[in-house]
């Protein structure tokens, strides 16, 4: 009777624990799927953001070395404009979760 006892015993705790260490794992692997996607996110942004800053400075040469301003600086200024936005919309999203 005891023999039964001490392995229904050990069969729940067992049980438990695996039970327990799968809600571990669960948990750490979304919160590392929610963190890859944020620094995925946030290099896609950083890529823009370069873009948009070198569109504004080959703009710039063009309006530097003809003495006037062309369609290409309004293009780089919206581009600019645009991908500051979306890094702002982004840090805001971001320390708000935390």
């Amino acid at each position: 009777m005891v023999a039964i006892i001490i392995s229904v015993a050990s069969s729940i705790i067992s049980g438990m624990v695996l039970f327990f260490l799968q809600r571990f794992f669960k948990k750490k692997t979304k919160k590392d799927e929610e963190r890859d996607a944020a620094k995925a996110k946030e290099n896609i942004l950083i890529l823009k953001s370069i873009d948009a800053v070198g569109k504004l400075t080959y703009a710039n040469a063009i309006a530097i070395r003809d003495g006037k301003t062309n369609g290409e600086m309004h293009e780089a200024m919206e581009c600019y404009s645009e991908s500051k936005q979306e890094m702002y919309d982004y840090l805001l999203e971001q320390n708000s979760k935390k």
